[in-house]
């Protein structure tokens, strides 16, 4: 009865009011979608890979198993928010639900397991990133539900659910191998040549893109050793120390070791997880950490108590945890490649609040879960309200509603230009005017941008119609085509705060105007008067 509970109200935190908050999908989920819509309807990704292992993106080499996971959804909703988005809502949904699983497995603790499973259902961290299309999520399930089937000795399942998370989120590349040996090491159970064996064979398509094929490019350039700014300082404090043991004292391996320390220890700082959060407002909502504030002292007390009762295995995982995020440039405080944390910390929290509920009187039982339950609406009135509204720039509000609006007038004109600096607005277009993947798969040639297209304008072009790019004139108000559509950004291509809704200029006319919730104009839809 209470685990059905905890589901329905992880459900109800993770689709309630989905189409308004957060504001508007933006690019990677758009993304996932549209990259969905490819595989669905041509068995390729974008870039014509036949059912890849590895997908390419326009800006970039993707894991592709959220994309696959969202087919059904795109079949069923259609090019919407709830097409792209509603399979992280189910992933999130479940995730408490198997974490309960995994707890009782591990501790025989229904009351643990609840708590842990409560803890992880209203967590700010775990609710956010299930109300949008990130690839964490479906990572964070496999990775625990792979643990339970471990623990339960069902190991050829067990490989198969770690194989697919490696195929989720690149974060999972390095933990899982970490994970898996650990597990063994912790039941002194020697690993079986059989589910060995089918592990390497499900991830070798994925090892050789990693290693040989042109993914490896992302990995890359998110090395922490690979950073500019990192060879800057090296060669800095080479300069001021310009004796010949310099290189010995500053290097590679000093600066980026450094580095590393510094991220991993950040990841537990009490101003990422309990005060801000992560510092981009699209992975927290900045006046709060990823875990609920009031959750702090109850986390201390649960690790004391898992440490006391030799839970080796929640301290190992909560160890090994953000050693991936530490190797990348910024990966200290970003919650996305720090996922992983999540569910040592909500058996922590669970742990701690075991202990005090047992040791308090009932009243002060409720009185603590009237606190918690006013705190947590106070925080869900300012994610829905304030929030929805204050973080439009992040979640790049203003494109559905002018590519829905330029999809309807584009056949009445010659040529579209579309502004390409305010953001990448390609995969935007072929989204929300659900362009078709195999007519793009024919035309699409390249998208780096080229002098003079066609007169005053840079950029690139599909279909020799639509053109992607800007200006390169600044009165360019003087050099637009006739029978052409534009959509121009307020920021990028109107000078100052003027408003053109209500004083265009003269040999313009605007045709549509997209705006935010504070009704301020994002992006015009004007052609030649």
């Amino acid at each position: 009865m209470i685990l059905s509970i905890i589901l329905a109200l992880s459900l109800f935190l993770r689709v309630g009011l989905l189409n308004q908050v957060p504001p508007e999908l933006f690019g990677d989920e758009i993304d996932v979608g549209y990259q969905a819509r490819s595989l669905l309807q041509t068995g390729r990704d974008l870039y014509g890979q036949i059912l890849p292992t590895y997908i390419h993106s326009l800006s970039e080499w993707r894991a592709p198993l959220l994309m696959y996971a969202t087919v059904p959804t795109i079949t069923a909703f259609g090019d919407s928010v709830w097409g792209v988005r509603l399979p992280e809502v189910i992933f999130g949904t479940l995730g408490p639900l198997i974490l309960f699983l995994l707890v009782y497995q591990v501790s025989k603790s229904w009351k643990l397991g609840v708590l842990a499973s409560l803890t992880m259902a209203t967590m700010p961290w775990h609710i956010y990133y299930s109300r949008s299309a990130f690839e964490v999520v479906i990572m964070l399930d496999l990775i625990m539900l792979g643990t339970l089937l471990f623990l339960k000795r069902r190991f050829e399942f067990c490989v198969l659910s770690f194989a697919l998370a490696m195929y989720s989120y690149s974060t999972a590349i390095l933990f899982v191998p970490l994970w898996f040996v650990s597990l063994h090491l912790l039941s002194k159970t020697k690993p079986k040549i059989i589910s060995v064996l089918l592990f390497v064979i499900i991830v070798a398509p994925l090892a050789y893109q990693i290693a040989a094929g042109p993914a490896r490019g992302r990995f890359g350039g998110l090395n922490i050793f690979n950073q500019q700014e990192l060879i800057r300082n090296i060669n800095d404090l080479r300069q001021e120390d310009n004796s010949f043991t310099s290189p010995l004292w500053h290097n590679k391996l000093e600066a980026g070791a450094s580095v590393i320390m510094a991220n991993y220890l950040r990841a537990f700082s009490t101003d990422f997880l309990f005060i801000r959060g992560d510092p981009t407002y699209r992975h927290s909502i900045q006046i709060v950490g990823e875990l609920l504030t009031i959750s702090f002292p109850f986390v201390l007390l649960g690790l004391w108590y898992l440490g006391s009762k030799r839970q080796w295995l929640w301290l190992s995982w909560l160890f090994l945890a953000p050693i991936p995020a530490a190797l990348t440039a910024d990966g200290g405080y970003h919650a996305t490649r720090l996922f992983l944390v999540i569910p040592p910390l909500a058996v922590a929290t669970g742990a701690g609040l075991l202990l005090v509920i047992r040791k308090l009187p009932k009243f002060l039982n409720l009185l603590l879960l009237l606190l918690f339950t006013v705190y947590f609406i106070w925080l869900s009135h300012y994610y829905v309200v304030h929030y929805a509204k204050s973080s439009w720039r992040w979640w790049q509000v203003g494109f559905e509603q002018s590519m829905r609006q330029l999809d309807k007038l584009s056949p009445q004109y010659s040529r579209v230009f579309i502004n390409n600096t305010y953001e990448p607005s390609l995969i935007r277009f072929l989204f929300w005017t659900s362009y078709s993947p195999g007519k793009f798969q024919r035309q699409f040639t390249v998208d780096q941008p080229k002098d003079n297209i066609v007169p005053n304008y840079n950029g690139f072009s599909l279909d020799g119609k639509y053109f992607f790019g800007n200006f390169n004139k600044s009165n360019w108000t003087e050099f637009l085509l006739p029978n052409s559509l534009y959509l121009i950004s307020q920021r990028d291509n109107v000078a100052g705060d003027w408003d053109w809704r209500r004083t265009p200029p003269s040999n313009i006319r605007v045709l549509f105007t997209s705006t935010n919730a504070y009704d301020e104009p994002i992006l015009y839809l004007v052609t030649k008067k």
